[in-house]
C-alpha cells in the first residue's frame, strides 16, 4: 500500500514539472521578444545637401527666320554650349527658293508703288483741268449775266425817265416829254427782250407810260433772279471741283510693306552668307529645342539657352523637414560633382539667394535621404536657388549644395527605429517597464507620446521621457499598450 501511494506521488510530481514545462513553453511562445536601450545624449550635424545642375541665372531665345525647313540640329537638351557653337542648319536650297520668293514679292511692290505714284498724278492732273473749266464756266456764265441784268437796267433806266419827264412836262410841249431817241427803231430792247422797245403810244398818256415802266421793272427783276441762280449753280460747280478726291495712301501702306520686305530679304542674306548655320549668341547651355530636322523654324525660340554670361545658378531640392536649417541669406557651399580627371572639384561658398514651395521634387536629391527623394510625396519639397561664379562652373554641371547647418546638443535621443508614428504628427515609443504578478515580475509594454525634436539617419531627439527608462528598439512581433514582453537585453 505504501508502496503504491509512493508511486501516485511520484506520478504527481512527474505530471506537475510536465504541465510547468508546458506552460512555460506556451508563456514563452506567446510573449514578444525586445531588446531596449536607454536614451542617450547625442550631437546632431544635420547633412542638409542636394544635388542639381548649374544653368545661365536668365533664358535666352535663338531663333532665325520663320518657315524655312531644318536640316540638322547639332545639339541637345542639357548640353553646355559655347558661344559661337553651332547649335542647328537650315537646309540651303529651301533658304534659296525664299529669298527668291522675297525678292519677286519686293518687285511686285515697286510696280505697285511706281503705279500707284502715277495713278495719283494723273489724278490731280485731271483734277486741275476740271478745276480750270469749271472756272472758266463759272467766269462765262458771270459776265453773261451780268451783261443781261445791265442791258435790263438800263431799258429800265429809260423808261422811268421817260415817264418821269411826261410827269414834268404835262403842259409845255410834248416834244420835251419824249426821251431822246424814244423816235429811234431798237428803243428799250435788251438782250433778255429783244421786243423791250418802249411800245408806240399815239395817246402818249401817263397811264401807258407807267405801264411800260412795271413791264421793264419785271424784266430787270427775273434779269437779276436769272444771273443769281446761274451764278449758284456755276459756283457749286466750282465748290466741287475745289474738293478734290481722298487721298489715297496705297503707296505709304506699299512703302512701309517694301520695308519690311526688305528686312526679310537682309536676314535671309545674312544667313544664306553663313550657309545657313544658326549658332549660339552666348556661352549657356540648352535647356529647350523647338525644332528637329524636317521641320520648319519658329521665328522664336527654336532653341532655348540658359546664358551664362550674367553669372550662374544653381537651383537643388529639399525635402520640407530641412526648412528649418535653410533661410535666405544662409552661407552655403556649391562643389562641382563631376571634376575632369587630374583636376580638383571647383567649390565655392555662397549665400542663399531665393526659396521657393515646389510641388513636387526636381533634379536635386537631399542628402539626407539620398536614393529615395524621389519617393517623397508631392508638395513635401521646397527649391532653393544660389548664384555662383560661371568662371568655376558650366552650364549642365553637375553640383553638390551644403548649407551650413548649426549643430545642435539633445539630452534624451534614442534610435530611430524606436520612434513610431501614431497619426499626423503624433510620435510614441515603446518603453518596457516591470510589474510585479503572483508568478513574479515580468515585463509590460507602455506606449508613451513624444514630441519630435530632430532626427537623422540614426537618431531621434525626443521629449517626454527620462534617462532611465528602457526604450524598445526591435521586437519579434507586433506591440500594444499592456503587451508582455521579455526583455533579451537591457542598459544600465
Amino acid at each position: 500500500m505504501r508502496q503504491r501511494m509512493m508511486k501516485a506521488g511520484v506520478l504527481l510530481l512527474g505530471l506537475m514539472i510536465l504541465f510547468t514545462i508546458i506552460s512555460r513553453t506556451a508563456y514563452n511562445m506567446s510573449t514578444a521578444q525586445v531588446s531596449t536601450k536607454k536614451p542617450e545624449p547625442q550631437t546632431f550635424t544635420p547633412d542638409v545637401s542636394a544635388r542639381g545642375t548649374v544653368a545661365g541665372r536668365k533664358e535666352i531665345a535663338v531663333s532665325t527666320v520663320e518657315n524655312l525647313r531644318v536640316g540638322s540640329v547639332h545639339v541637345m537638351e542639357g548640353q553646355a554650349v559655347e558661344a559661337g557653337q553651332l547649335l542647328f542648319e537650315v537646309d540651303l536650297q529651301d533658304l534659296m527658293e525664299k529669298m527668291k520668293e522675297k525678292q519677286q514679292e519686293l518687285y511686285l511692290l515697286d510696280l505697285q508703288i511706281r503705279g500707284a505714284a502715277e495713278s495719283a498724278a494723273f489724278s490731280e492732273k485731271s483734277r486741275q483741268l476740271t478745276l480750270a473749266q469749271v472756272q472758266e464756266d463759272y467766269n462765262r456764265t458771270a459776265a453773261r449775266e451780268n451783261a443781261a441784268v445791265d442791258a435790263a437796267l438800263a431799258v429800265l433806266q429809260q423808261a422811268q425817265e421817260a415817264y418821269q419827264n411826261y410827269l414834268s412836262g404835262a403842259g409845255a410841249g410834248e416834244e420835251n416829254s419824249v426821251p431822246p431817241g424814244a423816235d429811234q427803231p431798237g428803243f428799250g430792247q435788251t438782250a433778255s427782250d429783244p421786243s423791250g422797245s418802249v411800245p408806240p403810244d399815239p395817246g402818249r398818256t401817263a397811264e401807258g407810260l407807267l405801264a411800260v415802266v412795271q413791264e421793264k421793272q419785271a424784266v430787270y427783276d427775273q434779269a437779276v433772279q436769272n444771273r443769281d441762280e446761274s451764278l449758284y449753280q456755276a459756283q457749286k460747280a466750282l465748290d466741287s471741283a475745289n474738293l478734290g478726291t481722298a487721298k489715297d495712301y496705297s503707296a505709304e501702306q506699299s512703302q512701309i510693306t517694301r520695308g519690311q520686305k526688305e528686312e526679310e530679304i537682309a536676314k535671309l542674306q545674312a544667313l544664306i552668307d553663313t550657309q545657313g548655320r544658326v549658332t549660339a549668341p552666348v556661352r549657356g547651355m540648352v535647356t529647350g529645342i523647338g525644332v528637329k530636322a524636317g521641320s520648319a523654324t519658329t521665328g522664336g525660340g527654336d532653341i532655348l539657352l540658359s546664358d551664362l554670361s550674367g553669372g550662374a545658378s544653381l537651383t537643388v531640392t529639399f525635402p520640407e523637414e530641412m526648412r528649418k536649417y535653410v533661410r535666405e541669406g544662409t552661407s552655403a557651399v556649391v562643389t562641382a560633382e563631376n571634376p575632369q580627371p587630374g583636376q580638383q572639384a571647383a567649390m565655392e561658398r555662397v549665400t542663399i539667394q531665393t526659396i521657393a514651395d515646389n510641388s513636387m521634387y526636381g533634379n536635386g536629391a537631399s542628402g539626407m535621404d539620398a536614393g529615395t527623394a524621389s519617393e517623397t510625396q508631392p508638395g513635401a519639397g521646397f527649391t532653393v536657388t544660389v548664384h555662383v561664379s560661371s568662371e568655376h562652373f558650366s552650364a549642365g554641371e553637375a553640383a553638390a549644395l551644403k548649407v551650413e547647418a548649426q549643430v545642435s546638443d539633445y539630452a534624451s535621443c534614442v534610435p530611430a527605429e524606436a520612434l513610431h508614428l501614431m497619426s499626423g504628427n503624433q510620435y510614441y515609443v515603446n518603453v518596457a517597464e516591470k510589474r510585479s504578478t503572483i508568478l513574479g515580475e515580468e515585463w509590460v509594454v507602455r506606449q508613451v507620446n513624444v514630441e519630435l525634436l530632430e532626427k537623422n539617419e540614426k537618431y531621434a531627439a525626443v521629449e517626454g521621457i527620462s534617462s532611465g527608462q528602457e526604450v524598445v528598439t526591435e521586437s519579434s512581433r507586433t506591440l500594444e499598450d499592456g503587451s508582455r514582453v521579455k526583455v533579451d537585453h537591457e542598459t544600465d
